[in-house]
C-alpha cells in the first residue's frame, strides 16, 4: 500500500503524518481540525490550546457517536425494509402461482363444458330423432 507524508499545521504547531488514504483528503481533515480548534478557542478566549484540542475532540467524538447510531438505526431500517420487500415478493409470487393455477382450472373448466354442451347437444339430437 502506497504511503502519503502530508504536513499539518493545527493550531500553529506543524505535524507530519504518514498515511495510506489521500493526501488530499488528509490535508482537508488537518484544516478542519485547525478551524474547529480555532473557533472553540475564539468563543472560549482564555482556555489553553490543550484545553482547546479536548473541547474539540469531544466535540468530535460526540458528532461521531451520534452519526454512527443514526447510522446503525438506518441499517436496521434498510434491513427492515429489505424483509418487507422479501416478503412481498414471495407473496407476489405465491399469488402469482395461485393466479395461473385458477387458469388452468378455469381453462380445464370452459373445456369440460365445451364437452358437455357437446354431449348435450347429441343427447338433444338423437331425442328429436325418435
Amino acid at each position: 500500500m502506497v504511503r502519503n507524508k502530508v504536513k499539518l499545521s493545527i493550531a500553529g504547531a506543524e505535524y507530519a503524518i504518514l498515511t495510506e488514504d489521500d493526501a488530499q483528503y488528509v490535508a482537508e481533515l488537518g484544516k478542519d481540525v485547525d478551524r474547529a480548534i480555532a473557533k472553540t478557542m475564539k468563543e472560549n478566549p482564555r482556555i489553553s490550546v490543550t484545553q482547546a484540542a479536548v473541547l474539540t475532540t469531544l466535540n468530535y467524538a460526540d458528532e461521531f457517536k451520534k452519526a454512527s447510531t443514526t447510522a446503525d438505526h438506518l441499517r436496521e431500517q434498510i434491513k427492515d425494509y429489505l424483509d418487507d420487500a422479501s416478503s412481498a415478493k414471495s407473496k407476489a409470487d405465491f399469488a402469482r402461482h395461485e393466479a395461473e393455477k385458477a387458469k388452468r382450472e378455469l381453462e380445464n373448466a370452459n373445456l369440460e363444458i365445451d364437452r358437455l354442451k357437446a354431449q348435450l347437444s347429441s343427447v338433444l339430437e338423437q331425442l328429436g330423432r325418435k
